[in-house]
């Protein structure tokens, strides 16, 4: 998770009706085509730039993954008088491998990695998002939505430290920390679904439940 801290209210805005048809302030869809994984590439790197500015810590492989036909990128994309920008994406993972979480519970689990938001946001993204995670669990049918964020440093001050105590602000419990698979020390974090209805007038969303190949898998 790489979002940031915000001291702004929640949006108001609900569906509206614009030229005889349904909008929405914001909308969560799959990012497929060339064109969508090109902006999600874009929007990681100018994060990325925006967090090397300030000493931290961006690998490029987080632009490739989303440059990568085989992930499963999503993204938020605002209404901005008609147009639609991209303010935010995510890779899910369906079927995570937890082991090494000594995560004991059998039941199906959702992870998500290289969560990005736009930088220089003034409105609460990575909250929108965490929102649209626990409620898209719910719907699924999965109790827990896991993730990793940088934990060079746990101590409040740092700036690990702020970003965490930000995520725990979101709702994310912290389960402790390991090393992900570049060597780099992260805390685990773990996200509880919770069914929001009223979500819905507020983010559109047209993520799938599952996936083809889980459809297929499913079938066999």
């Amino acid at each position: 998770m790489n979002t940031t801290t915000s001291d702004t209210t929640a949006p108001a805005s609900t569906a509206d009706v614009r030229d005889g048809r349904a909008t929405w302030a914001y909308e969560m869809r799959p990012i497929v085509t060339a064109a969508d994984r090109e902006a999600a590439a874009a929007l990681v790197q100018d994060r990325g730039l925006w967090l090397a500015r300030r000493g931290h810590y961006a690998p490029a492989l987080h632009v490739t993954a989303f440059r990568d036909h085989r992930t499963e990128a999503v993204g938020l994309y605002e209404d901005d008088d008609g147009d639609e920008v991209l303010v935010g994406c995510l890779l899910l993972h369906r079927q995570p491998d937890l082991r090494s979480w000594a995560v004991d519970d059998p039941a199906p689990a959702l992870k998500v990695s290289l969560a990005h938001t736009a930088p220089g946001r003034t409105d609460r993204v990575g909250w929108l998002m965490t929102l649209w995670l626990a409620a898209y669990a719910a719907r699924i049918g999965i109790d827990c939505v896991y993730a990793e964020a940088p934990g060079r440093s746990t101590v409040s001050g740092g700036t690990d430290g702020r970003l965490l105590g930000h995520l725990r602000d979101l709702g994310w419990d912290v389960l402790g920390s390991g090393r992900n698979p570049d060597g780099h020390r992260v805390a685990r974090l773990r996200l509880a679904a919770a069914p929001s209805p009223g979500l819905a007038a507020l983010i559109y969303c047209t993520v799938p439940a599952a996936t083809r190949r889980g459809l297929e898998e499913d079938a066999r």
